[in-house]
């Protein structure tokens, strides 16, 4: 009997590269939207302690200066955290768009590895229906010697 051979072996280590390369990219996504969102609340936490910072402050008599001082950082701080809003929501659309792709190569992949299932089920069958072909043959070669 023959060794049962995949035809489509190549198809399936190529769509199972495709997932693990998917699965890499994901995470690496993941990771990199993880950092962007430490990145937005270390920017929270600086702007809380400035404005806590500036009510400290605001006990003693301010000049025009320092009040300008705090004005401005308190609108650059502002500003960054709303730059790092939008580098997180890209972070999150880049990890959906990655999520997607991998659920389309675990699903390109599970297609091909049912198909070799299904194969190697049929060819089982046929092997044991070949099998069976020869023992009837040499059952009634054994019955015709003995008749």
């Amino acid at each position: 009997m023959k060794k049962f051979q995949f035809r489509l072996d190549a198809l399936l280590k190529y769509r199972q590269m495709q997932k693990e390369q998917a699965q890499l990219a994901f995470m690496k996504a993941s990771q990199v939207l993880h950092d962007e969102k430490a990145k937005l609340e270390q920017l929270t936490i600086k702007l809380t302690e400035i404005i806590g910072t500036f009510r400290d402050y605001q006990t003693n008599s301010l000049t025009i200066e320092v009040l300008k001082n705090f004005q401005n950082y308190f609108d650059k701080i502002r500003e960054n955290i709303n730059h790092q809003n939008t580098r997180v929501n890209e972070a999150q659309t880049v990890q959906q768009e990655r999520l997607q792709e991998l659920r389309q190569a675990v699903k390109n992949c599970e297609v091909v590895e049912k198909l070799k299932v299904k194969r190697l089920l049929q060819y089982q069958a046929e092997t044991l229906s070949e099998e069976q072909k020869m023992l009837d043959e040499l059952g009634l070669q054994n019955y015709v010697r003995k008749s």
